[in-house]
């Protein structure tokens, strides 16, 4: 986390001296459209549900999201993005086993911008989000192996950002966030449902419109 936010700092530092685009200042009724990467955390249960089955798993993949600005300082966003994880044992001798987990996501939240000058603004906002996720074990015999419990999470989602403007309808952007959520899980064995807490962060290029 104090890496992130160190990087963060020391881009925002970068950029602010950078040449000025020379477009106006993103404001009401401008678009924005962001692709970019994504670092979370996954809350999953395996191989079946039972007490001290959950656990976390790191997980990275693609972030998509929209904002408008409903005013010359406030978004609404809307964004989503699919993750995966993969961890993998290679015995010296014997079968390898592998433990594979995918995600997807859905966040709708506003936030909230602090212009440095027309090109380079610090923002911030809150977000209701929705994940569900699973994990997938091979090569640890008949208990371990296959399809485990699917998680579903409904979530609190704060985060701080960046946004830097590089040319007249492009730029970056980047965040770092903390998930506050309500997991549950359930099969044939019963249900697991309790609280969770991490971080996440995204970073990619940003379009406006």
């Amino acid at each position: 986390m104090k890496r992130v936010c160190s990087g963060l700092a020391l881009v925002a530092a970068l950029l602010t001296l950078a040449p000025a685009a020379h477009a106006q200042r993103l404001g009401a009724g401008n678009s924005m459209i962001w692709l970019g990467l994504n670092g979370s955390k996954s809350q999953l249960v395996g191989p079946t549900t039972g007490a001290g089955n959950m656990f976390e798993a790191d997980e990275l993949g693609l972030h998509a999201a929209y904002s408008y600005f409903v005013s010359d300082n406030w978004t609404v966003a809307l964004s989503g993005g699919f993750d995966v994880g993969n961890e993998k044992f290679e015995p010296a001798a014997g079968t390898e086993e592998k433990f594979t987990s995918s995600s997807f996501n859905v966040r709708l939240g506003m936030d909230r911008y602090a212009f440095i000058n027309d090109d380079v603004a610090i923002y911030a906002g809150p977000g209701l989000l929705y994940w569900k996720g699973k994990g997938e074990y091979e090569g640890g015999g008949i208990f371990l192996d296959g399809e485990w419990p699917e998680t579903s999470q409904v979530a609190f989602n704060g985060r701080l950002g960046m946004y830097a403007r590089l040319g007249s309808g492009y730029g970056l952007f980047g965040h770092v966030g903390h998930v506050i959520a309500m997991n549950t899980a359930d099969d044939d064995d019963g249900e697991n449902s309790w609280w969770s807490t991490h971080n996440e962060g995204s970073v990619g290029l940003a379009f406006n419109f």
